[in-house]
C-alpha cells in the first residue's frame, strides 16, 4: 500500500510532465533508409530510428503516401525524412514480379507474434467467478491421480463430439484493492494438456488426451482451443494510458520471482481504470526510504521509524499492454535494464 501512496504523491509534483504528450527523439546514426527484413517487428524497426520505439505511430502521423502503417512487408525500405522540422517516415515498396508469379507476403507485426499469440487467442485470467462456470475434469475410468497423453479422461459437462479443447490449472492468484477497500482478484491460467472430445452424454463427456505439457489432474479446468494466428489482429498502435492512471506489476503470469525483457505480467490496473491494449507504462523501482534527523540519516531498512525522505524512483524497464481486463491488465515486458521483482511502479511515460 505504501507503495501507490508514494506514487500519487509524486504524482503531485511530476504532473504537469506526465500530461504533456511524449515527442518522438531521433536517436544519433538513424539510418536514412531501412530494407524490412523477415521476422522484423514495428518495435524493432522503430528501435533503428528513435529512442523511444514505442513511439512509432508519431511518425506516421503525417505521412499521407501510407493508408495503413500495419501493412509493411520484408523488403520495404524505409525512408527517414524530415517535415517542417520534425521527422517522418516514408515507404517505398519495390516488387518485381512477372505475370505468371504470385508472391504472398505477410505482414509484419506490432510485436513478436510469439509474444502476443497466447494472450490473445484465450483467455489467461479469470475471475473465480468465470471459473466455476467452466468444464472441470473429474478423473480418468482408471482412478488415476494423473492423467497423460492417450489417456481417457472425463469432463463434467456435454461437449460436442470431434472438438479440441485445451487443459489449463489455475496456477496463480493475483490480487488488488480498490479505492473503495474492496479486493478483486483474478486467477493466471497455466496451460497443460490438449484433449478431444470422443464421446458425451447428458451429464459428461470423454476426451482422449493428445498433446500435454504435464499430467492432467482432477479439476483442471477446459476451455475451447484457441482463435488461430489468422484471426487475430496481431497489430496495434501503442499509446500512451491516461495521465492520471497509477498503478504496480502484482506479478509474473508464470510466477517467476524475477521479471525480464518479454516476460508476461500482470498489472493492477484495468478497462475500468481507462488501461487498453496498446497502452506503454514506464517501471520503476520505487526510491529508498530515509529515516533518522540531521546528522543520523539512515536507509530505512526493517526499521519502523517515520520516514522522513522518499527518495526518487529508479526507472528499470517498460512494458506494453496486450489485453486489458476489468481490474488488471497483461502485458509484455519490451525493455527491462535490470531485473525487477512484483511491487514494481508501472506509470504512464512523461518524456520521449
Amino acid at each position: 500500500m505504501w507503495l501507490r501512496v508514494i506514487v500519487l504523491v509524486l504524482a503531485g509534483f511530476h504532473g504537469t510532465g506526465w500530461a504533456k504528450p511524449p515527442q518522438p527523439k531521433v536517436i544519433d546514426g538513424a539510418p536514412e533508409v531501412y530494407t524490412v527484413k523477415k521476422g522484423d517487428t514495428l518495435w524493432d524497426i522503430s528501435a533503428h530510428f528513435l529512442s523511444s520505439p514505442w513511439l512509432w505511430p508519431t511518425l506516421w502521423q503525417a505521412n499521407d503516401y501510407i493508408k495503413n502503417p500495419h501493412l509493411i512487408y520484408p523488403g520495404d525500405q524505409i525512408h527517414l525524412v524530415w517535415v517542417n522540422g520534425q521527422p517522418r517516415l516514408q515507404l517505398k515498396r519495390h516488387l518485381k514480379l512477372s505475370p505468371q508469379v504470385r508472391i504472398v507476403r505477410a505482414p509484419i507485426t506490432t510485436l513478436q507474434s510469439s509474444l502476443m499469440l497466447p494472450f490473445l487467442a484465450q483467455d489467461k485470467l479469470m475471475t473465480p467467478a468465470h471459473l466455476d462456470r467452466l468444464p472441470r475434469v473429474v478423473g480418468s475410468s482408471r482412478a488415476r491421480d494423473y492423467m497423460a497423453e492417450e489417456d481417457l479422461i472425463w469432463a463434467d459437462t456435454p461437449l460436442e463430439t470431434g472438438d479440441v479443447w485445451w487443459v489449463y490449472r489455475p496456477d496463480k492468484r493475483f490480487e488488488r484493492e480498490l479505492a473503495n477497500g474492496d479486493t478483486r482478484e483474478v486467477m493466471g491460467l497455466k496451460e497443460i494438456a490438449r484433449a478431444k472430445v470422443t464421446q458425451a452424454d447428458s451429464e459428461k463427456s470423454a476426451l482422449t488426451l493428445t498433446t500435454f505439457l504435464g499430467e492432467v489432474r482432477q479439476n483442471d479446468i477446459l476451455l475451447p482451443a484457441p482463435l488461430g494466428r489468422e484471426d487475430l489482429n496481431l497489430s496495434f498502435a501503442p499509446s500512451a494510458p491516461p495521465a492520471d492512471v497509477s498503478g504496480s506489476v502484482v506479478g509474473h503470469l508464470g510466477g517467476m520471482r524475477y521479471i525480464a525483457t518479454h516476460d508476461p505480467v500482470v498489472i493492477d490496473l484495468g478497462h475500468l481504470d481507462g488501461v487498453q491494449a496498446g497502452h506503454v507504462f514506464n517501471l520503476y523501482r520505487a526510491g529508498a526510504g530515509v529515516v533518522g534527523e540531521k546528522g543520523s540519516y539512515d536507509y530505512q531498512g526493517v526499521s519502523f521509524q517515520q520516514q522522513k525522505f522518499v527518495l526518487s524512483q529508479v526507472p528499470v524497464g517498460e512494458m506494453v499492454v496486450i489485453r486489458a481486463y476489468e481490474h488488471f491488465a497483461l502485458g509484455v515486458v519490451t525493455r527491462a535494464t535490470q531485473p525487477f521483482v512484483p511491487g514494481t511502479l508501472a506509470l504512464p511515460p512523461h518524456h520521449g
